[in-house]
């Protein structure tokens, strides 16, 4: 078996990013590497300044001071339209890398299965998002241009001040190795500790934003001086990796500035000497200094440039780490492909769901078909096993073992876009958008009409309920739709489920948080819609049994009653529909370890005997 082929690095995967760009870097660098022969003429200008025009003792050629001042002014004005015209490229082409690395970054997540929200927080999938692009997007707008600027000004100079006297550039460049020893040698802490500081900072972002959807919990528990404290140390962690990251960062630069200082004295030095042994003129000397004094920031500037290079980095690892989580669905599409419609025939064929390896299964070798155009109940106590049993449907989650078929054909065949155009979902915790009421409903289906968002509405006695408030259908409901109770957050998500017009309805305790009066008319009005088309109807109200084909009873992850709602017992008055599902006596050789043996009582536990 071959061995699989190395990861590429993080930069180097990075620098592919840019190829595209190429050509528009290629310009940068070509306005760069003109910057930096711009900066070369200055001090030839200085030069003839000091041996030709102030000449002690005799008339200097002061004729050519007016060649050289408005060749130092013109110099000035083509290093600034230079600088300009190069950072301006340098700003849209790191726009346009960030916002290409952002869309793939949030397409790839879309592609992410449920188990993979699940098992990650929120905070910290956008801060990786957009805080660790945001830095990458900074390197390239601020930190790339002067480290590509200083390293070819570096280039450049160390060339120069060798042909203008190799003994002078010998002595106050010898400490160059040492620099670049010190950037080697903080290279690796900076990039652990600022990895560290991004990471305790994603961290702080998820615990804000899961105490901010859980603030009702947290008040009503009066735990916020705990939640003060648990955000504390979230937010003490970073910042301590923050001030380690900028130690090594300080401590880097100022070993830089203490090799710049041994330079410069070495050089006053040594250039001394050279004047007075008459192997240099005056003029020749102030241009060499100013060239090396241009040397060292350039040096300084390629070393800071690779430690920002450093993080951005540790940044760019951490957005590849995201895109390399394998991405389970990559063909969903918002319209239904085109082929032979799906009628809706579902069937579950032996199947078992684990949450995690090794964990309880939720469902364990269970059987159960719906035909098309049946409607269905599904009942049982909380956590047996029902919503997961819906949830295999649209490739929510994925069996452990057995097969889940749509019209005979395993849906894991059927292009996922396809198999979820067949559904329309409403979900147990109801979420709307921070939006109008109006583009919460057509988030189902954007094309659909107005009429037809009504429509949905009446039927579900949400249109008086909009009527009522300031703007109608254009009324803003706040966060995850906070302005509104929890029943009329349920009204509005079953007709945005109606407006998509699914040919499988699937409703996950949809009418929980309405009265039984009200649950039982609206849900007349939805199966009168849904006539012919399939409804799967998870419930706790009694009272709507009596209004499908089949009930299905689930407890402890098997099927333990399907049958006609009249043949299942009557249960005490006021009595739940999940209370319908109690333990049943164990027959031998059916336990299994550490669960219980349930069913129904009375008439349908005889149904299973």
């Amino acid at each position: 078996m071959s061995e699989p082929a190395p990861r590429e690095s993080a930069s180097l995967r990075f620098v592919r990013l840019l190829h595209p760009y190429r050509r528009g870097l290629g310009f940068v660098i070509g306005l760069l590497c003109l910057l930096a022969l711009a900066d070369m003429v200055l001090p030839v200008f200085l030069k003839l300044l000091v041996d030709d025009v102030f000449l002690p003792g005799q008339d200097g050629n002061w004729a050519l001071l007016w060649l050289i001042l408005p060749g130092m002014a013109v110099i000035y004005v083509v290093r600034n339209m230079l600088f300009y015209i190069s950072r301006m490229r340098s700003v849209r082409i790191s726009e346009n890398v960030c916002f290409d690395l952002r869309k793939r970054l949030f397409d790839h997540l879309q592609q992410q299965s449920l188990r993979y929200y699940r098992s990650h927080q929120p905070g910290r999938i956008s801060a990786r998002l957009m805080d660790d692009t945001f830095k990458l997007q900074t390197f390239l707008q601020e930190k790339f241009p002067s480290l590509l600027r200083y390293f070819i000004e570096f280039q450049v100079l160390l060339v120069i001040v060798y042909v203008v006297n190799w003994r002078l550039a010998l002595a106050t460049t010898v400490v160059l190795p040492l620099h670049f020893w010190a950037y080697w040698r903080f290279r690796a802490p900076i990039r652990r500790s600022h990895s560290e500081a991004q990471e305790h900072l994603a961290a702080a972002q998820g615990n804000v934003i899961e105490k901010m959807l859980g603030i009702e919990v947290v008040k009503g528990f009066s735990a916020e001086e705990r939640e003060s404290r648990s955000f504390r140390k979230a937010i003490d962690a970073s910042r301590t990796s923050k001030i380690r990251s900028q130690h090594y960062h300080f401590s880097q630069k100022v070993v830089a500035d203490l090799l710049v200082g041994l330079g410069t004295v070495t050089l006053l030095g040594f250039g001394a000497w050279e004047v007075k042994r008459g192997r240099m003129t005056g003029g020749e000397f102030f241009m060499a200094f100013w060239y090396i004094r241009m040397l060292y920031p350039a040096v300084l500037g390629v070393i800071s440039g690779g430690a920002h290079l450093t993080r951005a980095s540790a940044s760019a690892d951490r957005v590849f780490e995201i895109l390399d989580e394998p991405a389970p669905e990559q063909d969903v599409a918002e319209t239904a492909d085109a082929g032979p419609p799906l009628l809706g025939d579902l069937e579950w064929r032996d199947v078992s769901v684990a949450y995690e390896p090794g964990a309880p299964l939720a469902l364990e070798d269970l059987c159960l078909s719906i035909g098309a155009g049946e409607h269905v109940a599904i009942v049982g106590p909380s956590g047996s096993g029902k919503s997961t049993l819906v949830n295999l449907l649209p490739r929510f989650i994925e069996p452990t073992g057995g097969s889940v078929l749509v019209d005979d054909t395993p849906i894991w065949s059927v292009p996922l876009g396809r198999l979820r155009h067949l559904f329309g979902i409403v979900f147990q915790e109801v979420f709307l958008f921070d939006a109008s009421i109006e583009e919460n409903l057509r988030y189902a289906r954007p094309d659909a009409s107005m009429d037809e968002v009504i429509e949905a509405c009446r039927l579900t006695g949400a249109h008086s309920i909009i009527g009522r408030l300031p703007d109608g259908y254009y009324t803003n409901v706040g966060g995850s739709g906070s302005e509104l109770s929890r029943g009329e957050r349920q009204r509005i998500a079953l007709a945005r489920a109606l407006i998509r017009d699914p040919q499988v309805l699937i409703l996950d305790e949809a009418t929980a948080s309405l009265d039984a009066a009200a649950a039982r008319a609206i849900m007349e009005r939805v199966l009168e819609r849904m006539a012919g088309r399939t409804v799967i109807m998870i419930t706790h109200h009694m009272e709507l049994l009596g209004m499908v084909d089949r009930v299905i009873a689930v407890n402890g992850g098997q099927l333990v009653y399907d049958g006609p709602p009249a043949d299942l017992p009557a249960p005490a008055p006021a009595r739940p529909a999940m209370s319908l599902v109690e333990p049943r006596p164990e027959r031998p050789g059916t336990r299994r370890p550490g669960r219980s043996g349930p069913g129904l009582s009375g008439g349908a536990a005889a149904l299973l005997a």
